[in-house]
């Protein structure tokens, strides 16, 4: 059974990116040997990042930033939902990021959605230039929203064909955490 976390990187209230996630968890929860949950950003409370030392030479000592870290730990994978804010990935999330322990997610599978009015595509970039400092298995199938068509009236509408692209992103991460297992 492969766990995959679902991480909602909005913290915003009324956030498009809760409707993705859900949708991404009951997406993934129709692949076989997979178990998705929710792991909302927003729940955690995270101060900006300000430890003595950063994570990768010692783990963070914030309660919120351990919090956040032993929630990761449990899985074998993940998927990040980002939004686009000012052609990047949201401030909360980068520190959200810069909290975790590189070892909580080495040798772990990543995937990754993005929306916006550009589909998503640049902050999906730009976290994969973000987690190669984590020696993670980022996987190449991703999905790509578009505010403007998959989403009417501010509820989320996605086009049909975002199923198939969901599944096809989850399938690569369970085959990736496959590959990946005996790193860990």
């Amino acid at each position: 059974m492969t766990r995959i976390a679902v991480i909602l990187g909005s913290v915003r209230p009324h956030r498009a990116g809760a409707q993705v996630a859900d949708w991404v968890v009951a997406r993934a929860n129709t692949v076989e040997g997979v178990r998705a949950e929710l792991v909302d950003l927003a729940a955690f409370h995270l101060p900006a990042f300000a430890e003595e030392l950063p994570p990768m030479m010692a783990p963070a000592e914030d309660p919120a930033a351990v919090a956040w870290n032993e929630a990761l730990a449990g899985f074998d994978a993940y998927i990040i939902v980002t939004p686009e804010y000012n052609h990047s990935i949201p401030g909360t999330l980068k520190n959200a990021i810069d909290f975790i322990t590189p070892s909580v997610l080495a040798g772990k599978a990543v995937g990754l959605v993005g929306y916006s009015y550009s589909a998503g595509h640049r902050p999906i970039e730009h976290l994969r230039a973000i987690l190669v400092n984590f020696t993670t298995g980022v996987v190449g199938p991703q999905v790509n929203l578009h505010l403007a068509t998959d989403f009417s009236g501010g509820v989320f509408a996605p086009a049909a064909f975002h199923d198939g692209e969901a599944a096809a992103l989850v399938k690569a991460l369970v085959a990736q955490d496959g590959a990946l297992a005996a790193l860990r």
